[in-house]
This record gives structure tokens, C-alpha cells and sequence, in this order.
């Protein structure tokens, strides 16, 4: 049994989150100390481009990210590198495909941190403070609340300014710094290989499938698949063999909660669990393979599985609240009515007293069974789902946003 576990067993909740705080302080007091002896930045020190700092090669929703923003840069032409920093937690670094970008050392004028807070300060006094000197530093950071948190503040003192993917995570920030906070979204980049069919992950041909999908890295109470299970089970009688649910999680490792979730669904002929992790390809292909993806999540910073499904054509059931609404309304998805509840505990990063979204789980099977028996309804929902995300999220009004940006650092948004 590893420590971390023993501690669990013999500490109180309460006292292991105040142990964390102490530790989350002591490194914050550090970083900033750190921070006063980093060089100021000097536009003409360095070659005009990007270093890219993070975990580009995790199989996790942030590594993704990061994937997204080395394409965006790519595609905009702007002269980046990239520093490979290993997240903590024991994930997998297994995703290549920006190897040939990976760089010892910075080559550029500024620095694109892309580590989020709750592990800055570890990530950011490990930097070489050459890779920090004369350089202009922007953090890209994620966060799902309202409220970001107050332990989280003093990392934006070693920031000139900051960036995030969604206007909701940029109205967090705001309300606690005066420093420049911009919204620089994702574009859907898919994969132009050929899709797999449905017979690759072994599910049948011909039933009406839903997808929910998860990761137990990240914090499954906020995703809320037990609402999305629960969703189903009202929508369909348990007899039913042309419907069917298709539950993929990531990092599984003999989860309790698994075990659970097998267990509630046990008299189910037609759910269908993948627990292997995918490649980009492979993800892709089972949400284009599936009839509609349901995320009865509590609240997104982003929402990219979604964004996603839409551009791939496959019909979502979303909760209506969060970032997701930035990108999707009535015309192009199922949205499903809320009320906004407080946190009785603390559940992972997320405090007691902060506020998410419980989704109207009836109606949001009254969504389900209306796409499987509408064809008119769910053909319109595929059609303005393509049309609402590639207009919203375009590279063009990504390209821009960060060009704005660019020539407002460096003088500049290209090479001339």
C-alpha cells in the first residue's frame, strides 16, 4: 500500500485538506520568492515566437489541451518549441505526436506555461531560471467554478498575463486580478486518418447508442455519470434490445466506483464498458460511431468532448450551464434545465460552499427517448451542431485572437 493511501486511512478528511494547504502555501512562498529574482522581459533578447511549456505527451484532458494550442500555433505559423514538463500522479506520457517539437531548452521570446494552478508553484520552481529570464511569461490555466480559488492567487504574481479557453474560466480570473486575462478558445482540430467502425470497439451495428464518457484522473462527481446512468435507466426499460449505453473511462485502475457502476447496471444486457485509453483516432471514432454523447456534467471550463461530438456530427445532451453554453443553444443540442446547489464537502479542488449545476435528469431523458424516436429531430441537431461549432470555434477568430495579442508583446504576429 503506497503512503499516500495509509495517510488516507489514518487522517480525517478535514486534516488531510489542511495538510495541503500548508503545503500548497509553503510552495506558493517559495515560487514568489523565486519569482522576484526572474529577469523582466526584453522584447528583442530572444528570437520572436512561442515556448510552450507543459505535459504535451499526457493522455489526459490536459495534455490534449495542449495538443490543441501547439496546432493552433502550427497552423498560424508562429515559431514555437515546446517544453516537455511531466505532470505529478504517475499518468502516461505516450502521445508522440508533437515530439519532433520538443525542445531542451527555450528558444523564444515568450513563454506559454501551460501547467494549471493547483500544481504551479512544484512546476515553476523546478523551471531553469534561464528558461524565466527576460521573457514574457503567459499561464493558460482551466478551471470549472464560478470562483477561483483564493490558495490559487498569488501564482498570477509570477505572470505578465493570462489566457483560458473559455469566457467563463476568464470571468473567474478577473474577479481576482487587474492583470490582462484573455479568451484564446480551442479549435476543433480532428483527425483526417479514416474513423473505425463501431465493429472495432465491439459494438453492435444495430442499436441506438448513447456514449458517456470520464475520466477518473480528473474528479467523476463533477462529470456526474451516475446522472447521465440514471438518465437512461428512466428513458428505457431495462427490456429494451435496440437502445443501448456505451461508458468509456480512462484510467480505471480497479476503481471502487467502477465496481459500483457494474453493479447498478448488472441486469443490463446492452451497456457496453471501454476502459482501455485511446488514441486520438480511436476517441474520435467511437463518438462518430455513436448516436448521441450525454454529459449531465456539473460544470465545464471548456467542455471538449462536446465541442468535439458536434463537429463530428453526433447529437449532445448537455447540461445547460458552464462553458458548454458559449458554443451550443437550443438550435444545436439538448439542453437540459438545472439548479445551481452548494458543495456540503469539499470534492477534490472543489471547496465546500462552491456552487455547480444538478441537471434536470427527467428531462434529460425525455431528451434521449426524443432522439431516438425523432429522426427530423435528431438530423437538425446534427447539422446545426456542425454549423454552431466550426463558426464559433473557427481558427480564423482563434488566429486572430492570438495575433492581437502578439503584436501587442512583440511588435508582431508572424515572422516578416
Amino acid at each position: 500500500m503506497s503512503i499516500k493511501n495509509v495517510v488516507k486511512k489514518i487522517l480525517p478528511d478535514d486534516v488531510i485538506v489542511q495538510m495541503k494547504a500548508l503545503l500548497e502555501n509553503r510552495n506558493n512562498h517559495a515560487m514568489l520568492q523565486k519569482a522576484k529574482g526572474i529577469a523582466a522581459f526584453e522584447k528583442e533578447k530572444y528570437p520572436y515566437g512561442i515556448n510552450l511549456i507543459g505535459d504535451i505527451k499526457a493522455e489526459t484532458g490536459l495534455g490534449q489541451s495542449m495538443r490543441i494550442l501547439a496546432g493552433i500555433l502550427e497552423q498560424a505559423q508562429i515559431p514555437f518549441c515546446v517544453i516537455q514538463v511531466d505532470s505529478p500522479g504517475g499518468l502516461k506520457h505516450s502521445d508522440t505526436k508533437w515530439e519532433h517539437k520538443i525542445s531542451a531548452e527555450g528558444k523564444y521570446n515568450i513563454n506559454l506555461i501551460h501547467v494549471n494552478p493547483n500544481v504551479w508553484a512544484e512546476i515553476y520552481n523546478a523551471l531553469p531560471q534561464e528558461l524565466l529570464n527576460g521573457r514574457y511569461q503567459i499561464a493558460y490555466w482551466l478551471w470549472e467554478l464560478e470562483e477561483f480559488p483564493k490558495e490559487w492567487v498569488p501564482c498570477m504574481d509570477t505572470v505578465d498575463e493570462i489566457w483560458a479557453p473559455s469566457d467563463f474560466i476568464c470571468a473567474s480570473i478577473r474577479a481576482c486580478t487587474e492583470k490582462t486575462v484573455v479568451r484564446i478558445p480551442y479549435t476543433i482540430q480532428l483527425e483526417q486518418e479514416m474513423h473505425y467502425p463501431r465493429g472495432y470497439f465491439s459494438l453492435p451495428e444495430n442499436q441506438f447508442l448513447y456514449l458517456i464518457m470520464y475520466d477518473f484522473k480528473s474528479i467523476s462527481e463533477r462529470k456526474n455519470p451516475k446522472g447521465a446512468l440514471e438518465a437512461y435507466k428512466q428513458a428505457f426499460p431495462i427490456e429494451r434490445n435496440d437502445v443501448g449505453l456505451v461508458i468509456k473511462v480512462n484510467h480505471l485502475k480497479g476503481s471502487k466506483e467502477m465496481q459500483e457502476l457494474q453493479e447498478e447496471l448488472k441486469d443490463y444486457k446492452n451497456v457496453y464498458f471501454l476502459t482501455e485509453n485511446m488514441s486520438r483516432v480511436e476517441v474520435e471514432s467511437l463518438i462518430a460511431s455513436v448516436d448521441v454523447l450525454v454529459s449531465l456534467h456539473r460544470s465545464e471550463g471548456f467542455g471538449l468532448p462536446m465541442a468535439e461530438a458536434m463537429a463530428l456530427g453526433t447529437p449532445v445532451i448537455c447540461t445547460n450551464w458552464s462553458a458548454t453554453t458559449e458554443f451550443m443553444d437550443d438550435s444545436c443540442a439538448c439542453l437540459t434545465d438545472y439548479q445551481l446547489i452548494t458543495l456540503e464537502k469539499r470534492i477534490g479542488p472543489y471547496k465546500k460552499g462552491s456552487r455547480w449545476a444538478d441537471a434536470d435528469i427527467r428531462q434529460a431523458a425525455e431528451y434521449m427517448a426524443q432522439l431516438w424516436k425523432q429522426r427530423e429531430r435528431y438530423d437538425s441537431l446534427r447539422e446545426m451542431a456542425q454549423k454552431k461549432v466550426h463558426e464559433y470555434l473557427s481558427f480564423e477568430k482563434v488566429r486572430t485572437a492570438i495575433c492581437e495579442r502578439m503584436k501587442l508583446i512583440s511588435g508582431k504576429c508572424v515572422e516578416e
